[in-house]
C-alpha cells in the first residue's frame, strides 16, 4: 500500500490511546524524581481524578470509578497511610466522611498541574499552538464539552 493510503492510518483510539499512555509514562515518570516514588498509575486514575475540591465519598469515588467500595477502600486506606489524603466528617452529613487531600497530596496536585503545563508546552512545539488548539477543540466538542 501506499504510504499516504487512508487504510494505513492507525485508528484515532489508537492514537488517542497512545498519547494517554506515553502522558501517564511520563506524569509517573515526573511524580517519582518529585518524591512522590510510592504513587501508582492506579492512585491518581482511579482516586485523585475523580476527587471533587471540597471532598468526596468513598462511595462516590468508587461509582465514578467504577470500582467496587471495597477495591476503593483499599485505595483510599494506603494514600491514607502515606499522607496524600485524609477522611474527613462530611460537611453535608456528619455521619459520612468524605475524602479530601492531605499535604503530600497537595504536593503531589501541584506537581502534576505544573507537568500538564509543560506537557502541552512541548506539544505546542512539535505541532504547533494552531494545530494543538484544533485538536483541544475537536476532543472537547466530540466529549460534550463547552
Amino acid at each position: 500500500m501506499p504510504a499516504n493510503d487512508p487504510s494505513s492510518d492507525p485508528f484515532l483510539p489508537q492514537l488517542i490511546a497512545q498519547a494517554f499512555a506515553t502522558l501517564m509514562d511520563d506524569l509517573h515518570r515526573h511524580l517519582v524524581e518529585s518524591g512522590h516514588d510510592d504513587l501508582r498509575p492506579t492512585h491518581y486514575l482511579n482516586v485523585f481524578r475523580f476527587m471533587d475540591c471540597d471532598g468526596t465519598r468513598p462511595t462516590t469515588l468508587a461509582r465514578r470509578a467504577g470500582m467496587t467500595p471495597q477495591a476503593m477502600g483499599e485505595l483510599v486506606t494506603y494514600l491514607e497511610r502515606h499522607d496524600y489524603v485524609r477522611r474527613v466528617p462530611d460537611p453535608t452529613d456528619g455521619r459520612s466522611r468524605v475524602v479530601v487531600y492531605a499535604d503530600r497530596g497537595t504536593q503531589a496536585a501541584e506537581t502534576a498541574t505544573k507537568y500538564f503545563a509543560d506537557l502541552e508546552s512541548r506539544w505546542v512545539e512539535v505541532v504547533g499552538k494552531g494545530r494543538l488548539t484544533t485538536v483541544k477543540s475537536a476532543l472537547a466538542q466530540i466529549v460534550g464539552m463547552p
